[in-house]
């Protein structure tokens, strides 16, 4: 699976999805993972948190969404 495979499976998107797609399923996660709002372990939270910033940087920038 090579990286950006990786970041579409972080926001639960498939590659052929359009931005306002990207975008709003960024907004969903982040609102769940926050660290600040996520019950449970807050490490994990903020791991998760991390994976879901990293795979909207790429994907939401089209150059490196190639």
């Amino acid at each position: 699976m090579s990286n950006n495979q990786d970041h579409y499976a972080a926001l639960g998107v498939t590659p052929d999805a359009e931005d306002i797609v990207i975008r709003a399923a960024y907004k969903a996660l982040a609102q769940r993972y926050h660290p600040d709002k996520a019950k449970g372990d807050p490490m994990a939270a903020q791991r998760k948190m991390q994976a879901i910033n990293v795979a909207h940087d790429v994907l939401s920038d089209p150059k490196q969404r190639q």
